[in-house]
């Protein structure tokens, strides 16, 4: 318990076992499960969070699970288990692998015959032949390179998305009342197909949805816009976010815990298309982690971008997967019923600020702007050429003094501006020109640094409505 700093296993296992140990001496005769829910309160009481972790919930419930299923066959308290935990792994990890059962039968009997003894063997006889540490340190080696191998294919990964609280709940306690069907008699409810139907209704539910959106991902000091639609549903990503590196030492890409997870928790597991605004690593940084990952139909980018070799690095192990794009402006995306206007660039350029790819758009009879990282001066250009006037408008430059012309705004007149950036950022962005300019014009922000992810919902059955994930107000 010490060495795994009170790892929830770790602590049930020993608690179980002290228990055990206690009432068997004592000659005090305490059903297994009533040990096990013994062991759940002494835990509480020690560290009363426990059940904020989700490996605290699936290892206790495992073990619950061990003891309703002990007089069943391997296989069926496998198909068993995994059923009862499903519901856990889709409210915290949005996916699931349909083969999990089949990879056990697999990965268990390799675990307890080969590795198992061959550790035994090298800790008593390594001190006196070495040579046999190294044959098993290669074997080992070569195992985990066929883990790795299978693992990296994905095979059997749904990404189902995530169930709501109430939904989980029920499916939990259906699974367990069917897991007892044959003890309690109650075959007649056949609580297992309703269990199947559940689960089909609300994936239907999480892939068809009725609502589409835009949603500002909370990345950070960067951009990540994430625009879908109703029903046979489309997903488009505006920049992807990252992280400036510095030195040799690299940290995880943020799109692993941040913009994936999002993505994969509304059961998106490809996007038809990402919009890339310019070269910076806070708008395309965590672009070459994210294709490694997620299928991506199409990549549009202002052209003269893939003459930039910082680019051109970005994707070379993707070209053969992805058609490129390359827009200016006047040019239209047509996709999913949406029509996705480019306003700028006027010519190629190398993917700067002043070269940002900038997108005009209408959904649900409310128009949209985004411009990247665009200046003042393109701002003007913008309005000189097409004169537009907007409902909702992404600032440019995340809030920097050098975008968000008075003049500009003036003209574009928009309703309500967003803010991406990053809480304490080094650049102090927002600027306070910025904000006295909106101040001026008497135009409302919603800021990522102070809301987190913002969502604008729009659907044919009701009103479109906004949500900022920090203070949960819808506005």
């Amino acid at each position: 318990v010490l060495l795994s700093d009170f790892q929830p296993g770790f602590v049930r296992a020993s608690l179980s076992y002290i228990l055990a140990s206690f009432f068997n001496l004592k000659k005090i005769p305490l059903a297994a499960g009533d040990r096990l829910g013994l062991a759940v309160l002494i835990h509480l009481l020690i560290k009363p969070k426990l059940f904020f972790s989700s490996g605290a919930i699936l290892s206790y419930l495992l073990v619950f699970g061990l003891e309703l299923t002990n007089n069943l066959s391997k296989l069926r308290q496998n198909i068993k288990l995994n059923l009862l935990i499903n519901p856990v792994l889709l409210f915290s990890f949005y996916r699931i692998n349909i083969l999990t059962i089949l990879y056990n039968m697999i990965i268990v009997p390799v675990f307890n015959y080969v590795l198992l003894p061959l550790t035994f063997i090298a800790i008593t006889l390594g001190k006196f032949l070495p040579s046999i540490v190294d044959m098993i340190e290669k074997l080992f080696l070569f195992i985990m390179r066929i883990i790795e191998m299978i693992a990296n294919t994905k095979l059997g990964m749904l990404t189902f998305g995530q169930l709501k609280w109430w939904q989980a709940i029920f499916l939990l306690l259906v699974t367990v009342v069917s897991i007892l069907l044959p003890s309690l008699k109650l075959t007649k409810l056949r609580l297992k197909y309703w269990v199947v139907v559940s689960y089909l209704i609300i994936f239907i539910q999480i892939h068809f949805p009725l609502y589409g959106q835009v949603t500002f991902i909370d990345v950070g000091q960067g951009d990540s816009i994430l625009i879908t639609t109703p029903f046979k549903r489309k997903a488009y990503l505006i920049d992807t976010g990252g992280k400036v590196s510095f030195g040799k030492k690299k940290s995880q890409p943020q799109v692993n815990r941040i913009t994936l997870p999002f993505l994969y928790s509304q059961g998106i597991d490809h996007l038809d298309g990402i919009f890339l605004s310019h070269q910076d690593a806070d708008h395309v940084g965590d672009l070459g982690p994210l294709l490694d990952q997620i299928k991506v139909k199409k990549l549009y980018f202002a052209k003269g971008l893939t003459d930039n070799p910082s680019f051109r690095k970005r994707i070379a192990n993707h070209t053969n997967q992805i058609k490129l794009v390359p827009l200016l402006a006047n040019d239209q995306v047509k996709e999913g019923g949406l029509v996705f206007n480019v306003v700028y660039p006027f010519q190629p350029g190398l993917g700067k600020n002043e070269d940002s790819l900038s997108l005009y758009f209408e959904i649900a009879h409310k128009k949209w702007l985004f411009t990247g990282d665009l200046d003042r001066n393109g701002e003007r250009k913008i309005m000189e050429h097409y004169g537009l006037k907007v409902d909702y408008f992404k600032l440019g430059h995340h809030g920097s003094k050098t975008a968000t012309d008075p003049e500009f705004m003036k003209k574009l007149t928009p309703e309500l501006v967003f803010i991406s950036s990053g809480r304490n950022n080094r650049f102090g962005h927002p600027h306070p020109e910025t904000l006295q300019t909106l101040q001026a014009l008497n135009i409302p922000a919603l800021n990522t640094q102070d809301s987190g992810t913002i969502t604008w919902t729009y659907s044919k059955f009701g009103p479109s409505k906004f949500t900022t994930f920090l203070s949960r107000k819808n506005k």
